[in-house]
Parts: structure tokens; C-alpha cells; sequence
């Protein structure tokens, strides 16, 4: 689903998805979106945040989030600021480019973002156990198994050991965590993902300190190893 305004840059969008076989709907305001999602299975909502929502772009993206929690979301905008890049990340929006945008980019973030999202879908829809943790991807809970006790993790602890888990036994890199989790670029002075871990590991050793889930890879990033229960 693309929500804009704008003919012709519309256009332009729908013409490179549909050369790329995706099926694509058109929503010109934040109503006909809504319609559409009650109406239809979409995997995708692409919001252009400066045509079409009318000032109701960040709340809108909440909505989606918590409406439609497997609904991957990528917003267009014209705005590079660093914190309408971040407020758009923390609301609930899985991608953000702003324009003019390269659309084989924007093919290219489409397709790693499904993947992403049928990979999660498939494993942690209805929850995943791993080392005795429980895992409840609708209600962004974390449960210690056993007791049944439930771990606070900071919204980008839980976001950060979510990525991991939806890339598991797989090396994800620090340039991933902090694109995906903060919605910027890593560099070498950043020690926030690595903070981060810190933290999620402490947690996670305090109910099972026998195992070593998250491993450092040297000059790398991290792998989350688990045994699914």
C-alpha cells in the first residue's frame, strides 16, 4: 500500500513495484488507508510523510504499529533531520528515506524488509522459546520460562534482542543493530549497541547464567546462539 497524495510521484512508485511483480494499492488519505488495511492482507504500507497524511504522520505510524504489528512500514520524506529520522524509527516505522529517493534503493530495502518480516512471521508470531526465555513478539514481552517471571527490557534492549533473534546463529553487524534499533549510522566512537548488549546480557544472566547467548564477533558485531525449544 502507498499512501500519497501526489499523482504523479505515485506513479512513478507503483510503475517501479509493479516492474518488480509486487501488487500495489493507493491510499490518498489517512482514512482511505485505514479502509484498505481492514480490507485487505498488506505486507507493506509506504508513506510519503509529506503528502497525504496531513500532520498526522508520526501518530498515524504509531496506529499501524500497534494495529498491525507484522505490517512492514518504510516513510518518504523531504525532511534529513536526524531527529524526524528517529521520532519516524521510534513511533513504529521500520525504514526511512528521505527524498529524492533512489527507487532501486528503495527496491533493494523493500525486499530485505519482507524477508526480514516472513523470517519473523514464521518464527515469532506466536512467541519463541530459546534457552528458557519466552519471547511474545505481540505483547514485546520477555518471560523467564520456569517462573514465569517477566524481564523489563527498555524499548531498544527488547528491539535490539529482537533483531538478534530474527537473525539467529547469524553474525548481525554493529552498522545493522544501530541502522535498524537507533535509525543511524554506526561509527567507530559510537559504544551505544555495545552498551546495549551489555545490558540485554546482564539481564538474560540473571536467570540463566549457564548459557553464553550473545557472543561478541571480533571487530564485527554479534550473534545471538540459541536452541529452539
Amino acid at each position: 500500500m502507498i499512501l500519497d497524495s501526489d499523482y504523479r510521484h505515485f506513479n512513478a512508485l507503483e510503475s517501479c513495484l509493479i516492474h518488480a511483480s509486487f501488487k500495489t494499492l493507493r491510499a490518498v488519505q489517512v482514512d482511505d488507508a485505514k479502509s484498505l488495511l481492514r480490507e485487505y492482507p498488506i505486507k507493506l504500507a509506504i508513506l510519503n510523510q509529506d503528502n497525504g497524511i496531513n500532520g498526522q504522520g508520526y501518530e498515524y505510524i504509531r496506529f499501524m504499529r500497534e494495529h498491525y504489528p507484522d505490517l512492514g512500514i518504510i516513510v518518504l520524506s523531504d525532511n534529513s533531520s536526524s531527529l524526524d529520522r528517529i521520532l519516524g524509527i521510534e513511533m513504529g516505522a521500520d525504514d526511512y528515506l528521505v527524498k529524492p529517493v533512489d527507487l532501486r534503493e528503495l527496491l533493494a530495502r523493500i525486499r530485505r524488509l519482507l524477508e526480514r518480516l516472513n523470517i519473523s512471521s514464521f518464527h515469532l508470531n506466536k512467541g519463541i522459546n530459546f534457552s528458557g526465555f519466552g519471547l511474545d513478539r505481540q505483547k514485546r514481552e520477555v518471560t523467564w520460562i520456569a517462573s514465569g517471571e517477566k524481564i523489563h527490557f527498555t524499548n531498544r534492549e527488547y528491539d535490539m534482542l529482537l533483531c538478534l533473534l530474527e537473525n539467529a546463529n547469524r553474525v548481525v553487524g554493529r552498522n545493522t543493530l544501530t541502522h535498524i534499533v537507533c535509525g543511524r549510522s554506526w561509527h567507530a566512537e559510537d559504544r551505544s549497541v555495545d552498551v546495549t548488549i551489555s545490558n540485554i546480557r546482564c539481564k538474560l544472566r540473571q536467570h540463566n547464567p549457564a548459557d553464553t547467548l550473545i557472543r561478541s564477533i571480533r571487530g564485527t558485531g554479534y550473534s545471538l546462539i540459541i536452541r529452539h525449544e
